[in-house]
């Protein structure tokens, strides 16, 4: 009998911005695989995990196509929490500190799914840009970003998974932003 696998974990956040009283959504597109968009999402350390599945860490690049383009890694370290690994991830991907959002604690999603036969959850979480304006500095894993409308961003993501997760962000933040 073959062992179990360990559950991939990732965290990550849907970051938006209100720019004249409409709501906008940060997309990164990644500059690997298909340059699919994503919001910042990411895991712990990669060469562990990377290692576990019988890769290198020099094979990232042809291992991390997600087939629900979900963002780039995806693992959270066992030492952070989902926090923990949403805001790191953040800050390596777009330059945001924890100190330039505004944490939605009341909103998590919780996503399931497979990546290369390997079961895979992904956790998202919701955070408002304080300041509209503040740069996006993108790391190599990046080539682009947006700042676009839900439907746009539905359109960009292409993943029906992760077009559900906009769409319940949208919900939530139409119904509880003040």
């Amino acid at each position: 009998m073959s062992a179990m696998l360990p559950e991939l974990r990732a965290s990550g956040f849907v970051i938006f911005r209100m720019v004249c009283n409409q709501i906008e959504y940060l997309l990164l597109q990644t500059s690997y695989g298909t340059h699919h968009w994503t919001p910042p999402k990411g895991k712990g350390d990669a060469r562990n995990d990377f290692q576990m599945y019988g890769g290198s860490f020099q094979d990232r690049a042809a291992v991390v196509f997600l087939p629900s383009a979900l963002s780039c890694w995806g693992l959270t370290d066992p030492e952070e929490s989902d926090l923990e690994t949403a805001l790191r991830e953040t800050e390596e991907e777009s330059g945001l500190t924890e100190l330039d959002l505004r944490i939605l604690a009341d909103f998590r999603k919780t996503i399931k799914y497979d990546v290369r036969g390997k079961p895979k959850t992904a956790v998202y979480l919701l955070a408002e840009l304080i300041k509209p304006d503040t740069p996006i500095k993108l790391s190599d894993e990046h080539q682009d970003f947006k700042w676009v409308s839900l439907d746009k961003a539905c359109e960009l993501v292409k993943h029906q998974t992760l077009q559900e997760v906009l769409k319940e962000c949208g919900a939530f933040v139409q119904q509880n932003h003040t």
